[in-house]
């Protein structure tokens, strides 16, 4: 990221950046010592010597100094590099407001500009990007830009020959070629590899780029290198706390809740059901009609929110107004819980564990795949629709919530899927999406209580994420159950928040 344009001949590559970060932590009698009786490693010659100096000066390294210290020296070689060359991204981070876009925009340019080589039969380095190199970056996007993981960047590097890193059937070959260090490159293929301590080298250089995007020295180390016998160089990058709540959370935040609002807006389409708009919006099931009744997506003003509130609970008394409000963070004002509490609601949710989780495309991992007596189907006709709310009503609601006369409009609606499993021929379990340009909710999933515990809740997950994200949506998200969260966690949602319910009890 960033690093295309940099001229690494200009860098002053070489040995004496090490002499420099280590006199600069440990002092120049440290580094007397350390010298002493050894021979020095020289970018020219070492390879001729299978980078055995560089073997024995590391190995020295580690026994006179504390491992924490060497891995902070190592990353602070970057034989040149300065997170200032690259200080451009991080306007364009507080310009995007929103690390996953900004990541994501930079793996998109970056895959586009190495089409633009391979079209060009351009050199990326001095390699080609012939169509193979092409279609292994693609397999392997944090190769493009670093990947993130809840609070950690992903990053692996790019092999030094590509070209022969894919032709290799060797794994010593494999790791040769892909291996950037001229100070161990060649020792793969002796007896002594040097230590892959030095790797904390080139994490350092992939961490420029972060540290200039997030404007401080970051922390981060290898998970796979060449030099511990890995067919890869893989890191990871730390994300600060910060970081992440101002680039991150806020912005899940806002797509969890705006997709809650979503679902509840979707039971009005049954046509027995009103939604309600205004400060606060809710649904509520009209008169001798049966469904949710619930308020929600809360904006009541700082100045006169105890006089609209105390309206809203006259409606409550009235039965105009639902009883039943969820609190999400986007509501206001920001202490409204507090606020509610003030005026006689109670807090529900407590203690609870049931949050509100959102799942990344490149998060997604599918639990089971359908085969044997499981079957998965999408619901496209009454009679299925009938069958899927059967189990809805008895595993999710325990009472006859919605019916497929007035909600089988769903089955109709472009941007609302409905999903059952059958286990041996018999409905067990649903689920259902509600899809907003590149973003969905998962909805409705439920297990018959007999059928528990057999894979099915995963299966109809599965293939219901599966046809979202092959569609071109990039964020799901739900709200979870206490007793569902493992599967969810499997599937791969992370908490984003804990959802708050509140009741006025008349």
């Amino acid at each position: 990221m960033g690093d295309n344009t940099i001229n690494y001949e200009e860098l002053g590559f070489g040995f004496h950046t090490f002499k420099k970060e280590i006199c600069a932590e440990l002092g120049q009698e440290f580094w007397d010592t350390l010298t002493a009786d050894i021979v020095l490693p020289n970018m020219d010659t070492e390879c001729k010597y299978k980078c055995h100096n560089m073997y024995v000066f590391i190995e020295k390294l580690e026994k006179m100094a504390p491992r924490k210290t060497v891995e902070r020296i190592l990353r602070r070689v970057r034989h040149g590099l300065h997170p200032s060359q690259v200080s451009h991204i991080r306007e364009e981070l507080q310009a995007t407001g929103d690390l996953d876009a900004f990541l994501r925009n930079s793996q998109e340019g970056t895959m586009e500009y190495f089409v633009q080589l391979n079209k060009e039969k351009r050199d990326f380095y001095g390699q080609e990007i012939t169509d193979e190199v092409l279609e292994f970056i693609g397999q392997n996007p944090a190769m493009l830009s670093p990947v993130r993981r809840g609070n950690k960047l992903k990053c692996m590097a790019f092999p030094c020959n590509m070209a022969e890193y894919l032709k290799a059937e060797d794994d010593v070959m494999k790791r040769y070629h892909a291996c950037h260090c001229p100070f161990a490159k060649e020792s793969i293929l002796s007896d002594a590899t040097v230590s892959p301590i030095l790797c904390h080298c080139s994490q350092g250089h992939v961490m420029n780029s972060m540290e200039a995007l997030f404007d401080r020295e970051l922390e981060g180390r290898p998970v796979r290198s060449v030099l511990n016998g890995d067919l890869s160089c893989e890191y990871e990058i730390d994300i600060p706390e910060d970081i992440m709540e101002k680039y991150v959370r806020r912005r899940e935040k806002s797509i969890v809740a705006a997709n809650y609002f979503r679902y509840y807006r979707a039971f009005s389409l049954s046509g027995i059901v009103d939604w309600h708009q205004g400060p606060v919006e809710w649904i509520m099931p009209r008169e001798g009609e049966k469904g949710p009744a619930l308020a929600f997506h809360i904006n009541l003003g700082e100045q006169d929110w105890e006089r609209e509130l105390s309206s809203l609970i006259e409606g409550i008394k009235a039965g105009r107004v639902p009883s039943k409000w969820v609190v999400t963070p986007d509501d206001m004002p920001g202490d409204i819980v507090k606020r509610l509490e003030s005026m006689g609601f109670q807090n529900l949710s407590a203690g609870g564990t049931e949050p509100g989780m959102i799942l990344h495309q490149h998060e997604f991992c599918p639990c089971f795949s359908e085969g044997g007596t499981l079957r998965i189907k999408r619901v496209q006709t009454r009679e299925e629709m009938e069958i899927w709310v059967d189990v809805v009503n008895t595993a999710l609601h325990g009472w006859d919530m919605i019916d497929a006369q007035h909600y089988f409009v769903w089955v109709e609606s472009e941007d609302i899927k409905l999903y059952l499993c059958e286990i041996d021929g018999v409905a067990v379990s649903t689920a259902a999406t509600i899809r907003t340009e590149d973003t969905a909710s998962l909805e409705f999933v439920s297990t018959l209580e007999e059928y528990r515990r057999r894979g099915a809740a995963a299966a109809v997950c599965s293939r219901a994420l599966e046809e979202l994200f092959a569609d071109g949506v990039r964020t799901v998200t739900l709200s979870g159950a206490e007793e569902a969260l493992a599967l969810y966690k499997n599937l791969g949602f992370n908490e984003c928040f804990e959802n708050t319910i509140m009741l006025y009890d008349c």
